[in-house]
């Protein structure tokens, strides 16, 4: 489906505004905040919805139709301050170099022109309309997912998608209630007067009972002065009075509230073709003339490529260059020149910029070619004796690969060397990096950025040294690179008619929650907002549980927090289910769909190499790595990742990996001894701390084993563990001694990693990953507690992402050397399980000798173990 993005240019700029400090100026001193922040909006967007066609509006000066009816319709507002005025016109300026159309029309508001937009875009047939704004007036416009709003949380980052259900979740309403609701509750920010005395809370109840404010006023004339009546509506007379009072006044303000879809604007989706119009040397300027530097690198994330190559557009070569001259090979003969020099030097330094790979063998001179011609690097790139040396060379391995080429040679990273360094920070941007390390800031340009790269692999390679991690460097994370970059555009195949019929049955399903809790509430509240949760819960139903609060100071609805009610009211555990259902829904079965690839029809996950400080992987857009599984809803969601025709998905996934880490490293003697045997960890732990037979042990001891035995590693204590066993204070003291006495080894273990971080001021892995813990010698106890627990974890944790990273190097070589590129596919990494699309002659061969590469990554005191599964889909699959 494609996607037509309307932006409400008006709202994004006032965000910006003053979301940025005014210190932000053009090199002419020209004020730029709002329209760097509108920007870094825009490119955002771009790269996140890959829209298609876009169309931009604007509020015009001069009274609306509104004005005109209601004289105090935002009268109350103070005018923005002229600083802010002055930037709009230069927010247009980018727009145009975008090739963003605009449109404006006196007497309406952005908003009124959103709205006929939108309607002229439902009637396009395979077509979303997405409306990026700052607020949240247009959610009246949400039309299931054919229109959606996506909008600014908090800052210009943090981002969220309306969609139907999102709405219902932050207001309990349908999209187009919210003008009943608004009719009623009134808009303080635009001075719509409402009902008096009529909050949010009275105002979503009256629409969600009643459906509309037609029918709310049809029901009060119809039990009008019925004592009885009244109060089975659940209405007050007091209520009936106010409402009546302020119908006619109502009834306007829902007017006022209203969006005009009508308005009369020339609109054709050829218009807002913004590739066939954009223009890349315009923004090149534009940024260069308002100071932008930091936004150029940014520009390499949006997909510009169809319209480069429809309009045979070079990137300005003022964009790659600044103070030296970068020639540009873009013919046979120029590359050829290029090739003979990278050979001669047997390395090369390169990176991504916008559609071109600018890259160097001496320092001495640049280069650059389109990406539409990197096949002619191909005897170059597939050299593994020619060192290739970048920052980030991921996105530059991923477009070789979409031209075939299997780059080899990745010798240095130089964000992965930071990273390895130092896995906390929170940035690895080349500038930032070249600024903490160097103490200057990088200037911008593409010969610029490679002459940073080659200082700070100097710097970096001397601090892996000194830190012993060239081995993990050189034989793990710069093999891992090629790795993931094949697996991210392997993606995975969805049935999208599954999660339809999944999305149907949860919404019943979140239907009859609702109901339920609502009866028990004994009245009808919006279950997905924490302050009326609250009062349902402390204040009309009077729990006591001991709850902690907030910053704030209001009692917490958390979900951690309701687990410690579960059992005081009925109402506590079906509101843990309806936020289990309503979080699968809005973050999985909705979105995904939207997500797959039209050009692949996959779905392709971004997996993270420096995401944690542990050293496992993360995943985004979308996150993959949170998919429930110990569900029931979970497990169905799983049915919907299928595999091709001809294909079995196969899952290869370690058993109890992080506790026979724990065996090894600690060196008990039981915990290893259990392992050896074969026998089930949590069973042997049941029997250790119980004293019974393993036939004596119950479901219920079983479950409290396990806990103890994950937990004690995440650093949980007495009342962790109550928590998660559903014990006492006491029990769960007792069963935490009895665990330390026979499991003796783990409990030195974590006392000696604790003294030996509190020695070295860090913690390794079993290959000598490390983890900085400088809090551990803060003399605050919380912090101090803190880092206790992240040096008992790490060692484990860290371990296990090190033999997951190294079992899919190995995978992936066997691949390439075995068989054919068709033969099998790594998909996903989640956790401790590998995921593949094997061909269906060739399951049980290739699981059996990737099983065996797994199970031998490390030779540990304890064997390690991995089950091997296939079927049609990531749920129903059974023992190969």
């Amino acid at each position: 489906m494609k996607k037509l993005v309307l932006i409400d240019s008006n709202a994004l700029v006032h965000r910006a505004f003053h979301a940025l400090p005014p210190t932000l100026t053009s090199p002419k001193g020209v004020l730029t905040n709002a329209v760097y922040g509108f920007t870094s909006v825009l490119i955002k967007m771009l790269k996140d919805l890959k829209p298609d066609y876009i169309a931009a509006t604007y509020d015009l000066a001069g009274p609306t139709f509104r004005h005109k009816e209601f004289e105090e319709y935002k009268a109350h507002r103070e005018k923005a301050p002229d600083e802010l005025y002055a930037q709009i016109p230069l927010t247009k300026e980018v727009l145009k170099t975008f090739g963003i159309p605009i449109y404006e029309k006196q007497g309406f508001e952005a908003d009124d022109l959103i709205g006929a937009l939108a309607e002229r875009g439902k009637k396009e047939k395979n077509l979303q309309v997405i409306i990026v704004t700052g607020d949240l007036d247009t959610l009246q416009l949400v039309d299931k997912d054919k229109v959606v709003v996506f909008t600014l949380r908090k800052g210009l980052t943090d981002t969220v998608t309306y969609n139907e259900g999102e709405v219902q979740k932050r207001y309990g309403l349908k999209p187009e209630q919210v003008v009943d609701f608004k009719g009623l509750k009134g808009d303080p920010s635009d001075n719509i007067p409402g009902v008096p005395g009529i909050g949010e809370k009275t105002a979503a109840m009256l629409i969600q009972k009643f459906g509309s404010m037609e029918n709310l006023y049809d029901s009060i004339a119809e039990i009008k002065n019925q004592k009885s009546k009244i109060k089975n509506q659940g209405l007050s007379e007091k209520l009936i009075q106010k409402l009546q009072e302020n119908k006619d006044q109502a009834f306007f303000s829902k007017k006022l509230a209203t969006i005009v879809r009508t308005v009369d604007i020339d609109f054709s989706l050829e218009k807002t073709d913004w590739r066939k119009n954009l223009d890349l040397q315009a923004i090149e300027k534009t940024f260069k003339d308002f100071g932008f530097y930091s936004l150029v690198k940014r520009l390499s994330e949006i997909d510009v490529q169809s319209s480069i190559s429809t309009l045979d557009l070079n990137l300005a070569p003022a964009l790659l260059q600044e103070s030296t001259h970068i020639k540009s090979c873009d013919s046979v003969k120029e590359i050829k020149n290029a090739v003979d020099k990278i050979k001669l030097k047997k390395e090369v330094v390169l990176e991504l910029v916008g559609d071109r790979l600018v890259f160097t063998s001496d320092s001495k001179e640049f280069f650059s070619t389109k990406t539409e011609l990197l096949s002619l690097l191909k005897e170059v790139f597939e050299d593994g004796n020619i060192s290739k040396t970048g920052h980030d060379l991921k996105p530059v391995a991923k477009e070789f690969l979409k031209k075939g080429i299997h780059i080899k040679g990745l010798s240095f990273d130089t964000k992965i060397a930071a990273y390895l360094v130092k896995a906390d920070r929170k940035d690895y941007d080349l500038p930032i990096m070249y600024q903490n390390e160097l103490g200057k800031d990088l200037a911008v340009g593409g010969a610029n950025r490679l002459d940073a790269v080659l200082e700070l692999k100097k710097i970096f390679w001397d601090k892996l040294k000194n830190d012993g991690l060239i081995k993990i460097f050189e034989e793990i994370e710069m093999p891992l690179v090629p790795v993931l970059a094949e697996t991210e555009l392997n993606g995975l195949k969805i049935d999208i008619s599954s999660l339809k019929k999944l999305s149907l049955s949860v919404n019943k399903e979140l239907s009859g929650l609702e109901k339920k809790i609502h009866k028990h509430a004994g009245t009808q509240f919006n279950i997905n907002s924490p302050k009326q949760l609250k009062e349902i819960l402390f204040e009309r139903l009077g729990l006591k549980g001991k709850v902690r609060k907030t910053a704030k100071g209001a009692l917490s609805t958390a979900a951690g927090e309701l687990d410690k009610l579960s059992g005081e009211h009925p109402i506590v555990d079906l509101i843990l289910k309806y936020r289990e259902l309503q979080k699968i829904k809005t973050t999985y079965i909705e979105p995904f769909p939207h997500l797959i690839d039209q050009k692949t029809g996959r779905l392709h996950t971004t997996l993270n190499q420096t995401g944690t400080v542990t050293g496992r992987l993360s995943s985004q857009d979308p996150n993959l790595q949170n998919i429930p599984i110990k569900t029931e809803l979970g497990q169905e969601f799983r049915k919907a990742f299928i595999s091709s025709p001809g294909y079995k998905l196969v899952s290869l996934d370690y058993s109890q990996l992080e506790l026979r880490i724990a065996a090894h490293i600690s060196g008990d003697k039981k915990m290893t001894e259990a392992f050896k045997r074969g026998e089930d960890i949590h069973t042997r732990t049941a029997v250790e701390i119980f004293g019974v037979t393993p036939e004596k042990v119950t479901a219920n001891m079983r479950r409290e084993a396990k806990a103890m035995n994950f937990g004690l590693l995440y650093g949980m204590g007495i009342l962790g563990f109550q928590r998660a066993s559903g014990t006492s204070r006491e029990q769960a003291k007792e069963f935490i001694n009895r665990y330390m006495a026979e499991f003796s080894g783990i409990a030195r273990y974590m006392e000696d990693i604790k003294k030996k971080a509190c020695k070295d001021g860090y913690v390794s892995t079993i290959l000598g990953r490390r983890r900085y813990l400088p809090e551990i010698n803060s003399g605050i106890p919380q912090l101090m507690a803190q880092a206790e627990r992240m040096a008992i974890n790490h060692p484990v944790q860290g371990t296990e992402g090190d033999f997951l990273r190294i079992a899919m190097n190995r995978i992936s070589d066997l691949i390439h050397k075995e068989f054919n590129d068709n033969d099998v596919k790594m998909l996903l990494q989640v956790h401790d399980e590998l995921l593949f699309e094997v061909k269906n002659n060739l399951v049980e061969k290739i699981s059996k000798v990737i099983k065996s590469i797994m199970e031998s990554v490390y030779r540990l005191d304890v064997p390690l173990i991995v089950d091997a599964r296939y079927g049609n889909n990531w749920r129903d699959m059974e023992p190969i």
